[in-house]
């Protein structure tokens, strides 16, 4: 056994040595190849050939890992430059410089050929030299390329940016056209110094990262997504229809939002003309101001509103409901999760407007609360809860009940009939202005509260349980 581990050692020790031989071989003798693998050392200028931008309309440029930029020509010429400094071990076919070039129809297109292997890039560099008398269509592609524009003369038309993990800093300049930014990995940032036209974006990213906090964009949709981050300031549409998709997304106003994803985490400042967004999985909304009709659901994730003046639709499966102060109807619904709703106090009376202080829940297993409610319909299944505050009594309002308790509070100067039931639950009802010294625990029993069989504003409330508690109260007496 040691004759074999010295043997072993020999041969190990051997091929390094022929490995070191052949490194200082490939360092030293310059063009050398061994095995197909070649050791360049570049410190050069490539230049193209200059172009006549007359009849360009677009520009591309394909490239790989040198870092790119978009800088103003000396002249009404497009041309490219590479610099290239490079130093490392790489395959004898990956190993030039080269820039080739192609005009059809109007497009002006760089392939840019990069050594690539085993390397230092240093400082190497692409530069696009472009007119600044003319807005073209510029594509940059590359797989992990840092790139940028970064001068006020810079106009763009239509920017389409494809990359794996390349960053795209848009420093200074103008955009007029679509933006299409397929960024993989990479971040995507539009500066605060960028003139933009409320340009249609698209996004496609893997983890990626796109902002846009200073930017008003026109309609923007999320083409593919795993877990990209997405802050925007302002946009027409936001759109994202993906199955499977989580991360983040952040805008300021929004006019028109239409989402369906899993896991991603939504936040919105101003929500102007509604929509609809649907998480299948852990995603979570919040928004600030709701200004139209808005639907939404999610499955194990929390909702909170913290203000509407519109309708709302609420849905979710273990997941909290939250409005903090709401100007209009709401309908609710939960398996697990609490609902929890505030009418502003400063909200119509639903006397005067039936979209009003009204208030539709459903849950399973949930608790639901509210204040400021006037008009009610509250479904309870299993062994959820309510627990209800009503400013006020109109129109027919039932709550259903079975084994969790019910208990609601309700303004002294509201006229209505009240009809409680319980199969087999405690009952404890305490008005004032009723007979029996204001209360009865009396398992069925209808009352006209304020009023008469002939005289109670057509208002009815009925509160039933099959085994959950039943209580209620006036606020005179709370």
């Amino acid at each position: 056994m040691k004759t074999f581990w010295k043997y072993f050692l020999i041969v190990i020790l051997l091929l390094i040595g022929l490995c070191a031989v052949g490194v200082l071989y490939l360092f030293f003798v310059p063009g050398s190849n061994l095995f197909g693998i070649t050791y360049i050392s570049y410190h050069d200028y490539f230049n193209s050939e200059s172009y006549d931008a007359t009849n360009i309309n677009k520009i591309e440029v394909n490239s790989r890992s040198y870092a790119v930029s978009v800088v103003p020509a000396a002249s009404e010429n497009i041309s490219l430059r590479v610099y290239a400094n490079s130093l490392g071990f790489v395959l004898q076919k990956n190993s030039d410089v080269n820039i080739d070039v192609d005009i059809d129809s109007g497009v002006l297109t760089f392939n840019v050929d990069e050594p690539y292997g085993a390397t230092i890039a240093n400082k190497s560099f692409i530069q696009l030299r472009v007119p600044t008398s003319k807005a073209f269509d510029i594509e940059l592609n590359n797989h992990n390329a840092e790139t940028n524009i970064n001068n006020e003369t810079i106009i763009v038309n239509n920017l389409i940016y494809n990359t794996t993990s390349g960053n795209f800093q848009f420093v200074d300049g103008s955009v007029n056209g679509f933006i299409d930014a397929n960024i993989g990995r990479a971040d995507f940032i539009i500066g605060e110094n960028v003139t933009t036209n409320v340009n249609d974006v698209t996004i496609s990213a893997t983890s990626g990262y796109f902002e846009a906090l200073n930017s008003t964009l026109g309609d923007v949709l999320i083409e593919s997504n795993k877990n990209a981050v997405i802050l925007i300031k302002e946009c027409n549409d936001f759109r994202e229809d993906i199955d499977e998709a989580g991360g983040r997304i952040e805008i300021d106003t929004v006019f028109y939002v239409e989402i369906k994803s899993s896991d991603t985490n939504i936040y919105i400042k101003n929500l102007t003309n509604g929509g609809t967004i649907l998480l299948s999985k852990s995603g979570r909304v919040e928004i600030d101001n709701v200004l139209a009709t808005a639907d939404i659901t999610t499955d194990t994730g929390n909702i909170t509103i913290k203000n509407s003046t519109s309708p709302l639709i609420l849905t979710t499966d273990d997941g909290t409901i939250t409005v903090n102060s709401t100007y209009s109807r709401v309908t609710a619904n939960s398996n697990y999760g609490d609902i929890n709703i505030t009418f502003n106090n400063d909200a119509d009376s639903y006397e005067d407007n039936p979209n009003s202080r009204m208030l539709q829940a459903t849950t399973n297993n949930g608790k639901i609360s509210s204040s400021g409610v006037e008009n009610i319909v509250i479904t309870i299944n299993d062994n959820g809860r309510a627990d209800i505050n009503m400013n006020n009594v109109f129109g027919e309002n039932i709550v259903e009940g079975k084994t969790g308790s019910v208990s609601l509070i309700i303004n002294t100067d509201a006229k209505y009939m009240l009809h409680t039931k319980t199969d087999s639950g405690d009952v404890s009802v305490n008005l004032a202005q009723i007979a029996n010294y204001g209360g009865y625990t009396d398992k069925e029993h209808t009352e006209y509260v304020n009023g008469s069989i002939t005289d109670y504003n057509n208002a009815t409330l009925t509160v039933t349980t099959t085994s959950g508690s039943l209580y209620i109260r006036d606020t005179s007496l709370v």
